[in-house]
């Protein structure tokens, strides 16, 4: 009777280690993307230690401009991927069906990353797909993302317009300063406005440097 329960604790164990190794972290970072390089200087050295990195391991894909290696832009085809629309994209990825559990889009400080990772693993494990885009535009902006599908420069109204506009600040990437002035002033930054480097160009966004 005692190895029976010894043999099925062991196929229970086994059965959920690989289970837990079956998701992991795809950390889809622009190569010129400041944000990414931010997340692997301050999140990275310790997430591997990390409480979310021992059960979700990191997987760095590097994108280069729009280029996505084959076997993501095939996922993507297929829609087992939904769109990525900025770097850095933190995708929870299943290994076995190969394919999309969640995301959290966008980096601005290590604190919010864990928490709106952990916030999305919940979310996973009652079965819903937190963050998840439809679609298979493979297009990827440089820095941030968007709240929804949008444009560059879209900054989820243009200034002036009559619908409530988006308070969060990866929502407003601007093609020119006079543009990201306006969403500044409106959003309550003074007009206060920074920049980063793009493969289409600068990008302007309102607020001061993140």
């Amino acid at each position: 009777m005692k190895k029976l329960i010894f043999i099925f604790l062991i196929n229970f164990l086994v059965l959920f280690a690989s289970q837990v190794l079956a998701k992991e972290l795809l950390v889809l970072s622009g190569d010129k993307s400041q944000n990414s390089e931010r997340w692997k200087n301050e999140v990275l050295p310790e997430y591997p230690n990390s409480d979310i990195g021992k059960n979700l391991p990191a997987k760095i894909v590097v994108i280069q401009g729009n280029n996505f290696p084959e076997w993501l832009a095939k996922a993507m085809d297929e829609d087992r991927l939904g769109e990525i629309v900025g770097t850095p994209t933190f995708i929870i990825w299943d290994e076995d069906s190969k394919s999309e559990m969640g995301r959290v889009e966008g980096y601005t400080q290590k604190m919010k990353f864990y928490s709106q990772l952990s916030e999305a693993i919940v979310e996973v494990d009652k079965g819903m797909h937190p963050g998840k885009r439809e679609g298979s535009g493979g297009h990827a902006q440089e820095e941030g993302s968007g709240g929804d599908r949008r444009e560059e420069g879209s900054g989820g109204q243009q200034p002036g317009g009559e619908s409530e506009m988006s308070r969060d600040i990866m929502d407003h990437m601007y093609k020119t300063p006079e543009e990201a002035k306006r969403a500044s002033e409106m959003l309550g930054f003074g007009g206060e406005i920074h920049t980063h480097e793009s493969p289409q160009g600068t990008i302007y966004m309102p607020g001061p440097t993140m």
